[in-house]
């Protein structure tokens, strides 16, 4: 009998996307024939038979597989066949089209679907292809009605969820004209000051200045109107320069040498930037001149965003390390037939940009898409796509659907690393439990806490004998109830539900750092046992 294996290609990729089976399952095959397309997130390949027989699929398309894995078996016998289908457990359900749908590419359906677009309103002969739906979508987007905010110059808001002071009262926050003028004209004097006496001065002269805010050795900002929420930070050596208004959210967090500059920034809530970011650039005083950041939003070290047309970037949307926006471009005369283009770029929500990669003016990039590090992207990246290169193309899909089996592996397997980082850490952890509930326990500050993962928790009938304090992982929460003295993280739902302390905030964190960001919100991980 016959293996088809999907081989490991580089140590940096463990799974990949069973894209489509080409051959139907138990249909006759021979060597070297195509019978599946695999993903990974650098290329799609054709995986040919190894032999002459009868095909066994072993996995459903649309799935992950962990690579090392057998996919399929190649039955050579009549007998071989028979203990093919016994070595296979039964798969999954699959979605599929029906006979008379539309004819449509895998791609171009999954796509459709992802963004409610009708086949049946595309008029083409023959297959549509991705392409045509991705064409529908631009026209969709087209169609829609452009905002009704002035100041963002008639971009659509579609996909993006906005900070909450984008609707800031004009009045709120207001500087006096005297204090205003006095930072403009003698900034050095301020940034000498301390964080304490800033903070005051801020209060005293009209800015709208929340609890525990924190502004850094030589750190200045400047703008008629200024709101900084609770537990705003920005870190030494920041300069924020706004010519109307700089609103900032609750626990938003900039390190230091941070350099902005536009003539409105509306940061969101718990957002995350590093160290030595740039946002400004030339024609940052233009009257288009706005940056719109979600919440939850990250910007990497030594970004650069420009922003003479208007920078949207979406809720939990991520701008990676020495990442670029550009929303203009500097060449030779318009009239010698040089490009020269104005345009705002979009970051909807939780789309990605990773390291180093470039997005140039007029760019959308859909929710939940990613862009390929060191990639330059020239035009949009539709929703839940991965776009990859120079100039960047989309070459699959950026979400992969799990099945529910492979759902509680990784989630066991994220109690065996936290369990194995609190060891090194040199925190006191019990064994790991095996069964249906995986767990241990841990020491700290306050005693025993128990940390677990049940597939489904349903109660205090699910928790350990003996449990004191208990945080439990889970896929599914059944009942509104949750048990004094413990906390549920519902990692699907990316909900907390109920109470806990240091355990709890390090728990959160260890998954925060594995891309579940959990409401309520916002919040930060100040100290624990990470």
């Amino acid at each position: 009998m016959l293996e088809i294996v999907l081989t490991r290609e580089d140590a940096n990729t463990e799974f990949a996307l069973l894209a489509e089976w080409l051959v139907e399952d138990r249909q006759e095959v021979t060597a070297g024939q195509p019978v599946c397309v695999v993903e990974t997130t650098k290329a799609t390949v054709e995986i040919e038979a190894p032999g002459e027989g009868t095909l066994v699929q072993l996995y459903d398309d649309g799935l992950e597989v962990e690579l090392g894995k057998t996919i399929a078996l190649v039955a050579e016998s009549v007998d071989e066949l028979e203990a093919a289908l016994a070595r296979r457990e039964p798969k999954a359900g699959v979605s599929e089209a029906k006979p008379g749908d539309s004819k449509a590419t895998k791609k171009a359906i999954e796509l459709a679907e992802r963004h409610g677009i009708d086949l049946g309103t595309i008029e083409k002969r023959g297959f549509i292809t991705e392409k045509d739906v991705e064409e529908a979508i631009a026209r969709r987007i087209a169609d829609a009605a452009p905002d009704a905010r002035p100041i963002l110059a008639g971009v659509s808001t579609s996909g993006v969820s906005l900070p909450a002071s984008f609707d800031l009262d004009e009045n709120e926050g207001t500087l006096d004209e005297e204090f205003l003028a006095s930072l403009r004209s003698e900034p050095d004097a301020f940034r000498a000051l301390s964080s304490e006496q800033k903070l005051d001065l801020y209060r005293a002269r009209g800015a709208k200045i929340g609890a525990d805010v924190l502004l850094g050795e030589g750190t200045i900002v400047v703008a008629p109107q200024i709101v900084l929420e609770d537990g705003v930070e920005i870190g030494p050596g920041g300069t924020v320069w706004c010519e109307e208004l700089v609103a900032i959210g609750a626990l938003t967090e900039f390190g230091a040498n941070l350099d902005l500059r536009c003539r409105r920034a509306y940061i969101g809530a718990g957002v995350w930037a590093g160290r030595s970011i740039r946002i400004g650039g030339g024609g940052h005083r233009d009257p288009w001149a706005v940056l719109a950041v979600g919440d939850l939003a990250f910007i990497g070290d030594e970004a650069f965003v420009n922003v003479c047309r208007p920078v949207l970037i979406g809720r939990e949307a991520l701008l990676t390390m020495r990442s670029l926006i550009v929303t203009h471009n500097i060449g030779h005369s318009v009239l010698e037939g040089f490009e020269n283009r104005f345009a705002p770029v979009v970051l909807e929500d939780r789309a990605q940009v990773g390291l180093g990669a470039v997005l140039y003016a007029g760019c959308r990039i859909g929710a939940e898409a990613i862009v390929a590090s060191s990639s330059y992207v020239v035009a949009d990246v539709p929703g839940g796509a991965f776009a990859i290169g120079v100039p960047a193309k989309v070459t699959g899909s950026a979400q992969h659907q799990l099945s529910h089996s492979r759902q509680v592996e990784l989630a066991r397997r994220m109690i065996d690393d936290l369990h194995e980082l609190l060891a090194l850490r040199g925190h006191d952890v019990s064994a790991v439990s095996e069964g249906d509930v995986r767990g241990f326990e841990v020491t700290t500050e306050g005693g025993g806490v128990h940390v677990l993962f049940a597939p489904t928790f349903s109660g205090a009938a699910d928790l350990p004998a003996g449990a004191s304090e208990t945080v439990v992982l889970t896929l599914e929460l059944r009942g509104a109830e949750v048990p004094g003295r413990t906390a549920v993280l519902d990692l699907l739902g990316r909900q907390v539900h109920g109470s806990g302390g240091q355990a709890l905030d390090s728990v959160r964190e260890f998954c925060r750092k594995r891309g579940i960001r959990f409401e309520p919100g916002p919040w930060r991980y100040r100290n624990g046992l990470l």
